[in-house]
């Protein structure tokens, strides 16, 4: 055990600290890597996009010419990788560290210190398994998969994006073991680690491979020694090696980041002086510790295991009733996206415009998860605070606990959300080069943003239900609402007017539920009533306001900025750039004189100790 280490950090004297401030320091660590995390991840998309729509051909038309690119195609394909995988990964590694961080906060709190170390010891082997066998199962999964949706070019991301699950099982052991300490500092390291990994080495193999490929078929009409029968198979073949080179980045980074957090805790232990544990009560049984592992971890896989369940279901619906739509009335899609495709895309069992409508689907989500991101972050460091309090049967300190989270939630998800719906088309047409995408990704995101409010918010509710030991509720709300989840896009989708912009519809009701009645049972079981008007209503006026501002400001500014021949695009930049701004203002205004900060949150910001003194000698916060 290093001394060193006990000086920087001690586990049992964090456990001990005020929960508000833990969670706040908790949080601002994880948002930071998160920000990080997600910004790689943006610039990975625009990458990948760049090198996607590199790869085209023209097509020779009745009436002139067509640029037939593939960057919606490239998108819809790792897309296509990440559903299956993400079902699998969930039952894999959804229960387990939420499991580790509740239990080790619990024991610490109870001064429990032999059964922290326990549960990290018993939990090493059980993951090595249960990530093993995940591996093999989604290798075999994913050939029945593609078949489901067909789309059989998805089947080399697929494969590459494997290995992933064995990794992730084993970095979410020291994960969780670190949160249920509220030490979030290697979580946020690893994550970092794994984005740059992610985004350097795939972004690279993307792009070798798909110069290699076209120089390969330009020279002498074979792909990597594969023969085509017409020049669109081979550059989709192309697409699909590239979006495996980058997947693959994925994998690298994923093994990154199990390395680091493995590393240090073999090199700088967990954080609890030796004093601690001889003086700690013995161990319960190892039966015992692992069957309250089992407990909490079962339900909690459940429920995340029916969220991705019904998005994977949720993905197979879309793109089969599109594929269908094509094959029965394809003069509904020709209609609105003829501009896009040569005729001869809307016809035949070949065609592959459900994956590229999928593709717009997958560009306007990148921007929503920006925004679930950060409130998944907040539900992690949520998880050992509230336990805690609870634990200890603190109601002030349980209702300190319960506000600060949801008041950190709106002031970010409000706004944010908001945004996304005011901006939607500038910020794809910002983002992307692909006109198919931009256009149909725009409408798209406009109602994502909405959705994302609801999306987002739901994460910390369920998972301060954890934390309060019920674990069952959010599986039961997972289960009913991703039933009205199917149902509700089914629905919309199956209009031919609207298609995949109805992909959206079924989440916002969904998670609209999930929010309102995941609140209801947090306060009827928690018993703790927090005060909504200063953590709901005040962000939500101020989010309102900013909305409009961005709005109001784009408009003003598209109709001024002109660029002349440096083009369209560096306008819409800067027309959002100033929007962005300007909103920012008037929101932090209006927080202020609504007094909806609290000292304790503003402490952790950059000269925050500062800010937070001059803004209560002017009475500006709480």
């Amino acid at each position: 055990m290093s001394k060193k280490l006990n000086k920087k950090y001690n586990a049992v004297a964090r456990a001990e600290s005020d929960v508000s401030q833990t969670f706040v320091r908790g949080a601002a660590i994880l948002t930071l890597s998160m920000v990080v995390v997600k910004i790689f991840g943006l610039l990975d998309k625009v990458i990948l996009s760049s090198v996607f729509s590199s790869i085209s051909y023209t097509v020779e038309l009745a009436n002139g010419t067509m640029t037939q690119d593939f960057t919606s195609f490239g998108l819809g394909l790792y897309s296509n990788a990440y559903e299956i995988f993400v079902v699998i990964f969930t039952v894999a590694t959804g229960g387990l560290p939420i499991a580790i961080s509740r239990l080790v906060s619990e024991s610490t709190a109870q001064k429990r210190y032999k059964d922290v170390k326990l549960i990290h010891k018993i939990s090493v082997p059980f993951f090595i398994v249960v990530g093993v066998a995940s591996f093999l199962i989604l290798v075999g999964a994913s050939f029945i998969y593609v078949n489901i949706i067909k789309s059989p070019y998805s089947i080399y991301a697929m494969l590459c994006l494997a290995p992933t699950v064995l990794f992730g099982c084993l970095v979410s052991i020291y994960r969780g073991y670190f949160e249920g300490q509220r030490n979030m500092a290697p979580t946020a390291i690893s994550e970092i680690i794994e984005a740059c990994v992610k985004l350097f080495i795939g972004a690279l193999l993307a792009y070798v491979i798909a110069v290699a490929g076209m120089n390969s078929y330009a020279e002498n009409g074979t792909v990597f020694g594969m023969a085509f029968g017409n020049i669109k198979d081979a550059y989709q073949t192309i697409v699909a090696f590239s979006v495996a080179g980058a997947i693959m980045g994925i994998t690298l980074g994923s093994c990154a980041s199990f390395l680091f957090v493995f590393i240090r805790y073999k090199v700088l232990g967990d954080g609890i002086p030796e004093e601690y544990y001889k003086n700690s009560i013995d161990a319960r049984s190892k039966r015992e510790t692992f069957i309250r592992i089992c407990k909490t971890a079962i339900p909690t896989a459940l429920g995340a295991l029916v969220m991705s369940l019904g998005s994977l279901i949720d993905q197979i619906i879309i793109q089969r009733v599109l594929l269908n739509m094509i094959e029965t009335n394809p003069e509904a899609l020709q209609a609105q996206y003829s501009w896009y495709f040569p005729p001869e895309m809307f016809k035949g069992h070949a065609t592959t415009i459900h994956t590229n409508l999928w593709g717009c689907y997958s560009a306007a989500l990148t921007f929503m998860q920006l925004v679930t991101a950060v409130t998944q972050v907040f539900g992690s460091s949520a998880m050992p605070n509230v336990t805690s309090a609870w634990t200890k049967g603190n109601k002030d300190e349980l209702k300190r606990s319960i506000e600060t989270v949801i008041r950190m939630t709106m002031l970010f998800t409000l706004p944010m959300s908001l945004g996304l719906t005011a901006l939607a088309s500038p910020v794809m047409e910002m983002v992307f080069f692909d006109d198919l995408i931009t256009r149909t990704g725009g409408n798209i995101l406009m109602l994502m943003g909405i959705t994302t409010i609801f999306t987002a918010a739901s994460t910390p509710v369920c998972s301060m239900l954890q934390g309060i030991g019920r674990v069952d509720l959010p599986m039961k709300l997972y289960t009913i609402c991703m039933l009205i989840k199917i149902g509700v896009t089914w629905m919309f989708v199956s209009i031919p007017s609207v298609n995949i912009q109805g992909a959206t519809a079924g989440s916002l009701i969904a998670y609209a539920v999930i929010l309102v009645v995941g609140m209801y049972l947090l306060i009827k079981h928690s018993k703790v009533m927090p005060n909504l008007f200063a953590t709901v209503v005040k962000p939500l006026i101020g989010a309102i306001a900013s909305a409009a501002t961005a709005w109001g400001v784009y408009r003003l500014m598209d109709n001024v900025i002109s660029f002349g021949d440096f083009g369209r695009r560096y306008e819409v930049i800067c027309s959002v750039a100033v929007a962005v701004a300007a909103a920012v203002v008037v929101y932090v205004i209006i927080l202020l004189i609504l007094r909806a900060f609290t000292a304790t949150e503003l402490k952790f910001l950059p000269k925050g100790e500062k800010i937070a003194k001059v803004l209560e000698k002017f009475g500006l916060i709480e």
